[in-house]
């Protein structure tokens, strides 16, 4: 047989999870996507695997995927600092402010360490600091929510 053999199909979430890392680490988005995908794919419980997958689609720009992935990393360890704060990023990015700041709150009040503190109170600060600056955009969150009672 000449030519490349072609690469085993890896049936390992744990494998497949350490190869995503590796390729979002050398900034090879795609790559991490495809195999970050096929992780959860794999092992639809793992907490890394969907707050990778969530990274790796934030910098794909693909938003709405991105945030599902981390609210499922959310919905499965709820107490995450870091997945709090990735979901926090991704508001920020997209010009969530509101969404933003309640899930920078959600991710100081879960913060453990004074290092974690301090990413979550600078991102605060960062926020309120943008925000005379921000266009304003509605917020349809209380009309997907329905109708008050009082």
């Amino acid at each position: 047989m000449t030519g490349k053999r072609p690469t085993p199909i890896v049936r390992d979430a744990h494998a497949l999870l350490l190869r995503g890392i590796d390729a979002l680490e050398r900034n090879h988005i795609d790559e991490a996507v495809g195999l970050l995908g096929q992780t959860v794919e794999l092992d639809a419980q793992s907490f890394f695997g969907h707050l990778a997958l969530g990274i790796a689609l934030t910098k794909a720009l693909e938003i709405p995927a991105a945030e599902r992935a981390l609210e499922t990393a959310i919905s499965l360890q709820p107490e995450n600092f870091y997945a709090h704060l990735r979901l926090a990023e991704l508001y920020q990015r997209v010009g969530v402010p509101k969404k933003a700041k309640e899930e920078l709150q959600t991710a100081l009040d879960l913060a453990g360490t004074s290092a974690e503190k301090k990413i979550a109170r600078d991102l605060l600060a960062a926020e309120e600091h943008r925000e005379p600056r921000r266009a304003w955009r509605p917020d349809f969150s209380s009309v997907l929510r329905g109708p008050r009672r009082k």
